[in-house]
């Protein structure tokens, strides 16, 4: 028999959206108390709560929604818990993807789907301990060596259950809060200067360079990530957009399958 696990966080009104970002809106077309029926309408971007992001996104010739192949989006690959490995503002490297795989005694494939779990799901809005600074801002994040192997290694889409694959401040957060002292809490946690860890020009490294190989993402990730039978395993995965034309970016049931 097949399990299905939910790897989505619940969207609406109130989820949080990206920092500079508009709140998304959702109105009634039809209600109960003037109509027989109920029909919502919403107003917002794409890039709030767990969505993917197509080729199009940072490519003008890459695929968009409409375009990515199903065989792309659905296949095997590895849910690794890296939480233990990384904290706020680290770099996620290949090596932690590795020693997760190795403890778990098992292979990263090339080919492979990849998500990585790091625990920042319990400061998203429905977490344990709910954040907005900690969740958009301090996260960790891939910089260029994880993105170069991940080119090379040809996974059709990483996830993980942060807001973005790309570390906080290698996008414009970083220049976002100048009351807070990022550059200082990064070279606590990681031994490095901003510039030396993630230097201007890889500035959004993972976007500019893995979209443009069609290879996509998945972000903002939660549910049933860390379910026992989903964390450290190899699963099927499938993240399920609608089939938009011309989108660059749309929200996706992104499930893993036990038993296929």
């Amino acid at each position: 028999m097949v399990q299905l696990y939910d790897l989505n966080q619940p969207w609406g009104a109130n989820t949080w959206p990206w920092p500079y970002f508009d709140d998304p809106e959702v109105s009634a077309v039809h209600r109960f108390s003037r109509d027989v029926n109920h029909s919502l309408k919403i107003n917002t971007a794409m890039h709030i709560g767990t969505h993917i992001d197509a080729p199009l996104h940072f490519a003008p010739e890459g695929w968009d929604i409409a375009e990515m192949p199903m065989d792309r989006l659905f296949g095997t690959g590895l849910v690794l818990d890296i939480s233990d490995k990384v904290g706020a503002h680290s770099i996620i490297t290949p090596e932690h993807c590795q020693e997760a795989a190795d403890e778990a005694g098992l292979e990263i494939r090339e080919g492979d789907i990849l998500v990585l779990y790091t625990g920042w799901k319990e400061y998203f809005l429905n977490g344990e301990h709910p954040n907005e600074l900690t969740y958009f801002a301090r996260h960790p994040g891939p910089h260029k060596e994880f993105t170069d192997w991940w080119i090379d290694m040809d996974f059709p889409w990483v996830g993980n259950d942060t807001p973005a694959i790309e570390h906080p401040l290698n996008t414009a957060i970083r220049d976002y809060r100048p009351d807070l002292d990022f550059p200082g809490e990064f070279e606590e946690a990681t031994g490095m200067t901003l510039e030396e860890g993630l230097p201007e020009e890889h500035w959004l490294y993972a976007h500019k360079n893995a979209l443009p190989e069609n290879l996509m993402m998945v972000e903002n990730l939660g549910g049933d990530i860390d379910h026992p039978s989903v964390l450290n395993t190899r699963v099927h995965l499938g993240a399920f957009p609608w089939k938009w034309t011309d989108g660059e970016a749309a929200f996706c049931r992104t499930v893993a399958f036990e038993g296929i």
